[in-house]
């Protein structure tokens, strides 16, 4: 009985995702190390970002390849710190397709996407209201594919990167009658689960060499 409820939760969370499609393209930057060249660079692009917490290798969401939407500026800030200042951007048009069966999570600009992931850590208890009890957004993702793969079926996942007590971003105030504002530079990343999963629009090429 229990297994049906469950089973039943999910369908009508999944009917609810579904409601909201459409096609979009992007422009998007991966960071990568230098070593082997360009040639070897451009061959195997993008690289796989491994989920080994114990190896303290922990991708923001989970294991797969990685890409900053349309930001060579932190491309390049990513680059300096994590490949020690040695380091190509990679950039290509990639398409994300909505019509693709259970293919594309959007955690930045889909409201129905943004509710439907917050129900379903809520259900499965990974979620209250103070947030996600100190579990690591890495961690939810892989334990939802790995365990419950027909809940977190998605190829594709979009998402915010905010810093902790960020100081970069271009904050603007909307008005003076509060304390309301937008960011103008806001942090985009996408993962892919697969290489497979990703479709371009045309050959990435090398846009910057440190």
């Amino acid at each position: 009985m229990l297994l049906l409820a469950r089973n039943l939760f999910l369908a009508s969370l999944i009917l609810f995702y579904k409601s909201e499609k459409n096609n979009l393209t992007f422009t998007v930057h991966h960071t990568c190390s230098i070593e082997g060249g360009k040639e070897l660079v451009l061959k195997n692009a993008p690289f796989l970002s491994e989920y080994r917490p114990l190896e303290d290798k922990k991708p923001f969401l989970g294991e797969g390849y990685y890409f900053w939407e349309y930001n060579l500026d932190y491309a390049k800030v990513w680059g300096r710190y994590h490949y020690s200042n040695k380091y190509f951007i990679v950039e290509s048009n990639v398409y994300i397709d909505h019509e693709r069966e259970n293919y594309y999570l959007d955690l930045v600009g889909n409201r129905k996407h943004l509710v439907f992931f917050v129900r379903l850590l809520t259900k499965f208890n990974l979620l209250n209201k103070i947030g996600t009890k100190g579990i690591d957004l890495c961690f939810i993702i892989d334990y939802l594919r790995k365990t419950i793969p027909e809940a977190f079926p998605f190829k594709v996942i979009r998402a915010v990167d905010y810093k902790n007590k960020d100081r970069e971003g271009i904050k603007i105030q909307f008005n003076d009658k509060g304390n309301s504002f937008t960011i103008l530079n806001p942090r985009f990343i996408f993962s892919f689960k697969n290489k497979e999963d990703i479709v371009y629009l045309e050959k990435p090429f090398i846009t910057f060499t440190s």
